[in-house]
């Protein structure tokens, strides 16, 4: 598999509603160790993570200018990262991502 660093990226922060970040793929993790403290403080159990498909462990670097904004570590977010593979979908994805950073107004 090829390496995905350096992929674009998008987040919106459930914190920071109407909002959506421009970013980079840091790093994909190939698997993690069961007992593993997720940002809520709970343990990680392996029967629970494979039961959530298409979600994956990763480090992104948020290249947009976030000083203004005070997030709490472990503030979470919905992130798309755009590959070379189907890019034509890649369009309806971002749509998706500003609907849902709408939401955030709401709910």
């Amino acid at each position: 598999m090829a390496n995905p660093s350096g992929q674009e990226v998008e987040a919106a922060f459930d914190g920071i509603p109407g909002r959506v970040f421009k970013g980079q793929l840091n790093f994909v993790a190939d698997a993690i160790a069961q007992g593993q403290v997720q940002s809520a403080g709970t343990l990680l159990n392996m029967e629970d993570r494979s039961k959530s498909l298409g979600r994956v462990v990763a480090r992104i670097d948020i290249t947009d200018d976030l000083s203004s904004y005070h997030l709490p570590a472990g503030a979470t977010a919905q992130v798309a990262v755009y590959t070379e593979h189907w890019r034509a979908l890649a369009v309806f994805r971002r749509i998706i991502l500003r609907m849902n950073a709408w939401l955030n107004y709401v709910i």
